[in-house]
């Protein structure tokens, strides 16, 4: 079923998708305020903020908030992501009324209490220290850092670092709930249980009250500089047997008009069925690989676009050998009709899949409007995809996947950087 959408004054933008296959809703209330608007020297605020919303907000303290949605049965996450940050709760459809009022009240009114922030400090302290002999999590940083320069949106990491977390305390997140919190711009989706007119109105009532925050347009994130050479970097860390590879290009933004071609390209390179071409290549054939795929991220910025791959450490040179190669005949030969239209036929039908539960329409529906495309892309994605040609995809590959102008990273036992090149 289609959904409905309407803007109140404030700029806040509300969605209702109706399904009653089932008596429950999900609801998603999305803001850009991500780890891409993190205060410099600060960075970490976007998720400590969305780690406290519900530790208390206006007059309620973090128990009687728990206390609330423990007795409902809702269940409630929040995080910051790169461009945003996400409130999810599932409940039953005769508690959204009140839910919604609650919500409200968290998202306007934070108090970010003095012992609830230090005591979350200290669980992202010890997240962050976990996240820093990870493999995978340094591999993922490393490739931030390397892609985007000091100072851009996407180069910090979404925790932040324990330097930085250290110097955010409550004044700051304040400061920061104040300049990036606030209806304008915001996205409230609704799927589920509820006749979706009369959703929309007791979200309109609800919310109508919200002011605050500052009227801007979406944030325009600069492209970083594309290397001129290869730039690679070995991260070592002792005690590990695996070695995590990231090969980094710079990639696309959401509204790209390339992005259908994008998501072919991807799956063919490595995504489709076991991993495309990537998988087929390193793990099938050479049993090199404890996983392989391809990724890329677009967002309100440009990328990243990248290769991804778990080796043990003597077979990183030969896995890197065979990622290139897989990537330069990509590029060289191109991509054959069947790839193509197997890859099309599964990324179509993926589409309408994920709008067939309430958590999952709520969120596609949601990141539509944050982003542009509008709440009628779920619906248009599946013939975009399906009229993209051979040749629209290799273009994306020539214009995406260009080797000698990438970044790598290896992390894990120590390797000599030398043998990476």
């Amino acid at each position: 079923m289609s959904a409905d959408r309407t803007a109140l004054g404030s700029g806040l933008v509300l969605i209702a998708r109706e399904n009653r296959a089932a008596r429950s809703i999900a609801v998603r209330l999305v803001l850009e305020a991500g780890a891409a608007f993190d205060p410099q020297g600060r960075e970490g605020t976007a998720a400590l903020a969305a780690d406290l919303l519900d530790r208390g907000a206006g007059g309620l303290s973090a128990g009687e908030i728990a206390g609330y949605f423990d007795d409902l049965g809702v269940s409630y996450s929040a995080a910051a992501r790169r461009d945003t940050l996400e409130v999810e709760l599932r409940l039953l459809s005769e508690h959204l009324p009140g839910v919604l009022e609650r919500l409200r009240i968290m998202a306007a009114e934070p108090t970010f209490p003095d012992v609830e922030t230090e005591r979350q400090k200290g669980q992202t302290l010890t997240a962050i220290a976990e996240r820093d002999q990870d493999t995978s999590s340094v591999c993922e940083m490393a490739l931030a850092r390397e892609i985007f320069p000091p100072g851009h949106p996407y180069h910090a990491p979404r925790l932040g670092t324990r330097d930085s977390v250290r110097r955010i305390g409550r004044d700051g997140l304040v400061a920061f709930h104040q300049e990036r919190f606030g209806p304008a711009g915001a996205v409230l989706s609704m799927a589920g249980d509820f006749d979706r007119i009369r959703a929309l109105e007791i979200a309109a009532g609800v919310f109508g009250s919200w002011t605050g925050g500052t009227r801007r347009a979406r944030a325009i994130i600069p492209d970083p500089p594309v290397p001129d050479r290869p730039v690679v970097v070995a991260r070592p860390i002792d005690g590990k047997t695996q070695a995590d590879i990231g090969l980094g290009f710079r990639g696309l933004r959401r509204l790209s008009p390339d992005l259908p071609a994008a998501l072919v390209l991807n799956s063919i390179v490595g995504e489709f069925a076991l991993g495309g071409r990537l998988g087929k290549a390193i793990r099938d054939r050479a049993g090199l690989a404890y996983y392989v795929y391809s990724r890329f991220t677009a967002g309100l910025g440009a990328g990243p676009f990248v290769v991804r791959a778990g080796v043990s450490p003597e077979r990183v040179r030969r896995a890197l050998d065979l990622m290139r190669r897989t990537i330069e005949r990509v590029r060289r030969q191109g991509v054959t009709p069947a790839e193509v239209n197997d890859s099309k036929r599964a990324l179509a039908a993926a589409v309408p899949r994920r709008m067939e539960t309430n958590t999952e329409s709520a969120a596609v529906l949601a990141d539509a409007e944050f982003y542009g495309h509008g709440i009628e892309y779920p619906e248009k994605l599946p013939g975009l995809i399906r009229a993209v040609t051979r040749t629209e995809v290799e273009e994306a590959a020539e214009r995406y996947l260009t080797l000698g102008r990438h970044v790598l990273i290896v992390a894990g036992p120590p390797i000599d950087q030398e043998a990476l090149q």
